[in-house]
């Protein structure tokens, strides 16, 4: 679905609640608890907690012997529906009893704890929607609602299970489409899903096809690069921790992570590059990261390769820039010499095409990118700012993501509060787009982090829709 923009995608929206139905008898499954089966190696009901911008979590499901564990972690707590599997209406009722202290205008979001591949900034949007007095729920394929991927306002919800409740057997065996029943057509609107956000796990097929679409959750870290090393590397080393902390799978760190430019590019090389590729690789070792940041490494004569280093994980990779930034001014071109090669890496079996700053505004390296398997294309800046370098910047980032129908993750610098020169020291702004061009999430100038879930039914998807690569296989390129 399209995603408006937002500063900070993953702040839980004010006076806002989730309930989690989990406690389904699964007997499709075999009588496996559906809310554990881990899809990407992260339980479902993980997956659905965090994905929840919200300021509380209700889960209306079975604790477990790893429920104290969940509820810490994901700040949630656990309760039963009376009686015990009571059916999806009374474990709402439940979850709503729990909110007594919020006001009517709250909205509580409600969802399944079967759904692995929800997403915050689709969750937010309900929740924006949900602003304005009428319920919004995610539409399956065949256009009906998706009863566990919805915002409500409180008031209607309470209103709702009120009209519905039985007496003596409260909401007992009822299901959710008697709730939904109660609302008028125009208090109900269907927001369409894009890839497999919607999918539930009912079946062993089901399985199956959400482990294929899900690929690894990747941060963005937006930070503000010091002259100062051994600053610089702090700032990377507490990144990786609140990465790993997040759940991500893979880190992106700006252009130029180990020494700003306007710096003496080629003595940091030859004093730091080395250290750094080897704390890259000893953080992705503690954290179960795979780390990607810009350094410099020694080139020809005075100069350097623009380099991304990519470290942990198992893998060890390099991608020199290609297009070097001789325009409004600057010249690159002095100081780095060009790289060659084009560099695709595979992570958790999504490929992802290595692409740095001004190579943004060279369409064919991200076609070519996406012709050899990319499905997402990072992209670190140190993006020079000036009169329209933001605009600029916003409409590259979408026309790339369009040209080449993959997921780009855009991380620049957050630009220092008091900045002489004429080194490009990044304008802030890191975004996620997907395939389709949608802005996914977008960050400010201040220091920051954007999580991505990678969903290769929505890559898929967009690719059958818009079968540039293949119409356009004929075309020169990189």
């Amino acid at each position: 679905m399209p995603h408006a923009h937002r500063d900070h995608p993953h702040t839980p929206a004010p006076s806002t609640a989730a309930i989690v139905v989990a406690g389904g008898a699964a007997r499709r499954l075999a009588g496996r608890d559906k809310t554990r089966l881990p899809v990407g190696g992260v339980p479902t009901l993980e997956r659905v907690l965090r994905s929840a911008p919200v300021q509380r979590r209700i889960v209306v499901g079975p604790e477990g012997e790893d429920g104290a564990g969940i509820a810490e972690r994901h700040g949630a707590r656990f309760v039963r529906e009376e009686p015990e599997l009571a059916g999806p209406a009374a474990a709402l009722a439940r979850g709503v009893a729990e909110l007594g202290d919020l006001g009517d205008t709250a909205r509580v979001l409600v969802l399944g704890g079967d759904m692995p591949l929800l997403r915050t900034e689709t969750l937010h949007a309900l929740l924006d929607r949900a602003a304005l007095g009428r319920v919004a729920a995610l539409a399956r394929e065949d256009g009906t609602a998706q009863f566990l991927t919805a915002a409500w306002p409180l008031a209607l919800l309470r209103q709702a299970l009120a009209a519905v409740e039985r007496p003596g057997t409260g909401w007992q065996d009822l299901a959710l489409r008697a709730v939904y029943a109660q609302l008028a057509p125009e208090q109900l609107e269907l927001v369409p899903a894009t890839g497999a956000e919607a999918a539930d796990l009912d079946t062993p097929e089901d399985v199956a096809a959400a482990e294929r679409a899900a690929g690894p959750r990747i941060a963005l870290a937006q930070i503000e690069v010091s002259e100062d090393v051994d600053a610089n590397l702090e700032t990377v080393r507490r990144a990786a921790e609140r990465a790993a902390g997040e759940g991500a799978r893979v880190l992106v760190l700006p252009e130029a992570t180990l020494t700003p430019f306007g710096t003496d590019l080629r003595a940091a090389a030859e004093a730091h590059h080395e250290r750094f590729a080897a704390l890259l690789e000893a953080l992705g070792e503690q954290h179960g990261l795979t780390i990607i940041a810009g350094s410099f490494s020694p080139a020809d004569g005075t100069r350097v390769h623009n380099t991304l280093l990519v470290r942990g994980g198992g893998v060890s990779a390099e991608y020199r820039k290609i297009h070097l930034y001789d325009a409004y001014g600057s010249r690159e071109s002095e100081t780095v010499a060009p790289g060659e090669e084009l560099v695709v890496i595979e992570v958790d079996g999504v490929r992802i095409g290595l692409a740095t700053c001004y190579d943004v505004r060279f369409p064919a390296q991200f076609q070519a990118l996406a012709r050899r398997g990319a499905q997402a294309v990072v992209l670190p800046l140190a993006w020079g700012d000036g009169p329209g370098k933001s605009d600029q910047l916003q409409v590259l980032l979408r026309a790339r993501a369009l040209d080449a129908t993959c997921v780009l993750l855009a991380a620049d610098q957050a630009p220092p509060a008091a900045c002489a020169g004429r080194a490009p020291r990044g304008i802030g702004e890191s975004a996620v787009i997907g395939p389709l061009g949608q802005v996914r999430s977008r960050l400010g100038r201040e220091e920051g982090m954007l999580l991505a879930e990678i969903d290769l039914e929505e890559i898929a998807q967009a690719r059958r829709a818009l079968p540039v690569l293949e119409h356009g296989a004929g075309d020169s390129a990189l």
